[in-house]
């Protein structure tokens, strides 16, 4: 099973996807955990560059290269799906559709650039408001988590798109206590425990 925690910047992804793992890992549940953007892969590195603001790419290349980083973890992510039973990620091929579609590229090809990948099997989106996320992280922000108007546009696709796609929609704003409940109960229910 492959679980997908999603939303904006400073939203919880990381916080969440952590709890996550420690709870399952103490609930004898073999579980991995994959974050995307990969940072340690040599096109990872040309994507923090991009989000540092040392390289430019146009939109179509940094959404090529944001799907080409998980395309090479793919031997990792199949290896990672024959050893557990569930595969967390921070973010997967879905970042790339909403903040693609931010940037104005078309819906169709960005679903292309990942066919083939492992499909996502539960998508939680954890939806902050803008205020929130700027609260949580005041300086260096990367190039997408500068710009207040992007910002507001990627939380109204990120809300649009889950409604469309019948992901779970977590309110991130609370406490990440209760935001780790939420989650285990979206997820308790997914696998019918």
């Amino acid at each position: 099973m492959i679980i997908v925690i999603e939303g904006g910047d400073q939203a919880g992804k990381k916080t969440q996807t952590e709890l996550l793992l420690k709870v399952l890992k103490k609930r004898k549940i073999k579980t991995a955990l994959f974050s995307f953007p990969d940072y340690t892969t040599p096109i990872g590195k040309e994507i923090q560059k991009y989000l540092g603001g040392k390289r430019k790419f146009p939109p179509q290349v940094i959404h090529c290269l944001l799907a080409a980083n998980r395309w090479e973890k793919l031997h990792d992510i199949l290896a990672a799906q024959s050893k557990n039973s569930v595969l967390i990620m921070n973010r997967y091929y879905q970042s790339n559709l909403i903040y693609g579609l931010a940037n104005g590229m078309k819906r169709e090809w960005l679903v292309n650039l990942d066919v083939g990948l492992p499909k996502a099997d539960l998508v939680i989106l954890l939806d902050v408001t803008q205020k929130e996320s700027f609260n949580r992280k005041k300086i260096n922000r990367d190039k997408f988590e500068k710009n207040e108007k992007f910002i507001q546009k990627i939380s109204k696709i990120y809300r649009i798109t889950a409604k469309k796609e019948h992901w779970k929609i977590i309110n991130a704003s609370k406490s990440k206590l209760e935001v780790h409940k939420d989650i285990l109960q979206v997820f308790t229910k997914k696998i019918g425990l």
